[in-house]
């Protein structure tokens, strides 16, 4: 038996729902085309059997699907709606664009996973045939291969998170267990990797996106005593987790599946890590940043991490290099190297770029602070190799936001040594003023401690 059928997930999960809210819409306002998107899933079902009608393998697959419905839910079909002439075809020429690419890699997924039980099937016919009534078939069982849509998280900002359980059992002394997940870009009809999600950020911070996650697993790792359970070589998995995890968003955070036997036995199960979004989405760009609906108050937090990166430039680390361009030497023969971050190759974008996160005044400070840290030389910026440690009389800090005065406070727990090392002595409050310039802040002072 076959079917296809399409199972509505929500009636309607518009893109203005609220991300961390009940999942109610909060406002009804229309996009440009007056189409919104609404998450669905398709269910494909079917058996194998031997030719005397034993079933030998059944197949169970639930899919995501993206569906464009108008303003009062009616589905939207672009072949009888998409006109040339109309003001809002290309708003909507865009999200039938992205609904196919969504949709198209769903038909893909689902092409491999009927392959593989085809392909499967086969050896289960040969093996029925080969053994007699002595089978797990013969005895009323079979095999089987599934894919059951777990949860699927949608924000406002134009994001959406599917995760799905995949359940596999070809005979043996266990069923096999699988997580598949995608994370989809509505905005610009594209997929979000691990991969993508790392290589963001790393040219404005030294802790991007990539060592935020392996941190924070290491973190539960460590709260849980779960290590003894590990692998020995489970560490180089964690910072790998984009090769060999699967990734989702959800209202609290990202979820980081590893599927059994990857970091720990199969009696383990899948090792799941759920890591906050305030240890990871300051390591996000910005475009990326409002794909979430994320509180003004968080926003402005990131911003304070991406401009304390920058800070450290001038102040404690060597800026951003591209290694793979060549170094110069100054008069005094102090060796240069080439910025790192692409299209800022003069020290007016240089200044372009500090400006988006502190006022000129501020830029000011910082390069009169360290006047040599930067080179320009034909066209080309450089800059200087220099390091310093931090700080260590300043232990953990905690931040809070006051958006109707525009202030950052920073409260840092200040410390003594002793002969028994360092202990807690006070604490320290500084203030960050801001303003918000596009939904993010500009520091007018940044008197950063360390």
């Amino acid at each position: 038996m076959k079917k296809w059928m399409t199972l509505l997930l929500a009636a309607a999960i518009l893109l203005g729902l609220a991300a961390c809210g009940a999942g109610a819409p909060e406002d009804d306002a229309p996009s440009e085309s007056g189409l919104h998107f609404a998450a669905a899933t398709s269910v494909y079902e079917n058996e194998y059997k031997a030719d005397d009608g034993t079933l030998l393998l059944s197949e169970h697959y639930e899919l995501p699907r993206l569906e464009l419905r108008t303003a009062d839910g009616t589905l939207y079909t672009a072949a009888e709606n998409l006109t040339a002439n109309t003001a809002s075809s290309g708003a909507a020429a865009a999200q039938v664009m992205a609904q196919s690419v969504f949709n198209n890699e769903m038909d893909s997924v689902l092409a491999g996973l009927k392959a593989e039980a085809g392909q499967m099937a086969a050896e289960a016919k040969k093996l029925y045939a080969s053994d007699g009534g002595d089978s797990l078939f013969a005895l009323g069982g079979h095999w089987a291969s599934e894919l059951t849509v777990g949860s699927v998280y949608q924000t406002g900002g134009g994001l959406v998170s599917v995760r799905a359980e995949g359940y596999t059992y070809y005979g043996g002394s266990h069923p096999n267990g699988s997580t598949r997940a995608w994370n989809f870009d509505l905005t610009t009809g594209g997929f979000l990797t691990a991969d993508d999600l790392a290589e963001q950020n790393g040219a404005y911070s030294d802790y991007p996106f990539r060592r935020a996650i392996y941190w924070g697993m290491l973190d539960e790792i460590e709260a849980k005593g779960l290590a003894e359970g590990y692998f020995d070589d489970y560490d180089s998995y964690l910072w790998d987790f984009s090769s060999f995890a699967a990734i989702n968003f959800t209202a609290d955070g990202l979820t980081v599946t590893f599927d059994p036997y990857i970091i720990a036995p199969y009696a383990a199960g899948a090792q799941i890590f759920e890591i906050p979004y305030e240890k990871f989405f300051y390591t996000l760009d910005r475009h990326t940043q409002a794909l979430f609906d994320m509180p003004q108050e968080k926003i402005v937090e990131a911003d304070y991490h991406v401009t304390q990166s920058m800070w450290t430039w001038f102040h404690m680390t060597t800026p951003p290099i591209d290694e793979s361009m060549p170094s110069i030497e100054d008069e005094n023969g102090y060796t240069y190297y080439h910025f790192g971050i692409k299209g800022v190759d003069t020290m007016e974008q240089l200044r372009a770029l500090l400006e988006e996160h502190v006022t000129g005044e501020v830029v000011d400070e910082w390069l009169a602070y360290s006047p040599d840290r930067f080179k320009e030389v034909d066209g080309r910026l450089y800059v200087l190799s220099a390091d310093r440690g931090g700080d260590d009389s300043y232990g953990s800090q905690s931040l809070s936001v006051d958006l109707e005065r525009g202030v950052l406070t920073q409260t840092v727990e200040r410390l003594d040594y002793t002969d028994d090392g360092y202990v807690p002595n006070g604490e320290e409050v500084f203030e960050y003023p801001f303003t918000l310039v596009d939904g993010h802040a500009v520091f007018s002072a940044f008197p950063c401690p360390y």
